[in-house]
């Protein structure tokens, strides 16, 4: 009797703990493939946003890859356009700009006539400023995303080309890399559905094309260019990889040769804004008290004090 129980009770153990290990697994499982399905989906679906017009392509080229970007940054604009008519009906309500183009007026020499249709424009200039808001934002956006991939493209170029040269393929070595770098990098980003992309089943030049026309740098551009002519031609892919590095390489030196020409020509206005002023108050300061002494003194002389 005693036997019978332990074994039914070794048994209903066993089973309990197998039943646990299979839902923990069936878990794990589930988490390791959900995001793989949401990426993919949200990678088909986002795809179709560059064929609905310039401004979802704008925004998508900026990472703003939700269905409902377009209808945020309309409503967004929509609705700081109304602040921007409501803040222009409010004061010019109160007479702020009257009372404004009144006091500038007053400026003696003809110099407040010159400045009454700044401050009169200067509502419509709220206005614009609050509907631009939006467009601004974007924009900065997407030349903060172009420059992170423009710094991030030449590293990742080499360490390419370093694998290419170990005798690593083209995928196990962008895999690598990929799989030890920052993932919140839009390069990265973009590379990651680059891959969703192969394991949909699209071939390697079709997935490289929809990820240079996602991407739409031209420094990256031409990398993917070079890229996609050596899997048609059947070109060396180590050979083109290091082709391409010292060709980017060469362009940073380039145009960090160009930067460092440039500093002197922006040196100019910082130097004029900040020298001289003191420079003359140092040459002509002592010259200029003399000439008003002189005059005080000729005006005092001509009224007879």
């Amino acid at each position: 009797m005693i036997i019978r129980i332990l074994f039914f009770v070794v048994a209903t153990g066993i089973v309990v703990w197998l039943w646990q290990f299979y839902v923990v697994r069936l878990k794990i499982n589930q988490r390791l493939a959900e995001p793989d399905k949401r990426e993919l989906q949200a990678n088909a679906s986002n795809e179709d946003l560059l064929e609905k017009g310039r401004v979802s392509t704008w925004l998508f080229r900026a990472g703003f890859r939700r269905s409902e970007a377009v209808a945020i940054y309309y409503a967004s604009t929509l609705l700081l356009s109304l602040l921007g008519l409501g803040l222009m009906f409010q004061l010019s309500r109160q007479g702020i700009f009257v009372v404004a183009s009144e006091m500038v007026s007053s400026i003696p020499g003809g110099v407040g006539n010159v400045l009454i249709p700044f401050v009169l424009a200067t509502p419509w200039f709220l206005f614009a400023v609050l509907m631009l808001i939006p467009t601004l934002i974007v924009r900065s956006v997407r030349r903060n995303r172009v420059k992170k991939i423009e710094q991030e493209l030449p590293l990742l170029l080499d360490l390419l080309t370093t694998l290419a040269q170990a005798g690593i393929g083209f995928d196990s070595a962008l895999d690598k890399i990929l799989s030890v770098q920052n993932q919140s990098q839009p390069l990265v980003q973009e590379l990651r559905l680059f891959q969703y992309d192969n394991l949909a089943g699209r071939s390697r030049v079709e997935s490289l094309r929809r990820l240079m026309r996602r991407v739409h740098v031209p420094m990256f551009s031409t990398f993917i260019s070079a890229i996609v002519q050596a899997e048609q031609t059947g070109s060396g892919m180590g050979v083109t990889l290091k082709n391409q590095s010292a060709e980017m390489r060469s362009r940073r030196r380039e145009k960090a040769s160009a930067a460092a020409l440039s500093v002197p020509t922006m040196l100019v206005l910082p130097m004029v804004i900040g020298f001289m002023p003191g420079i003359f108050i140092i040459l002509l300061g002592p010259m200029l008290f003399e000439v008003f002494g002189v005059l005080d003194q000729s005006f005092r002389g001509a009224l007879g004090q």
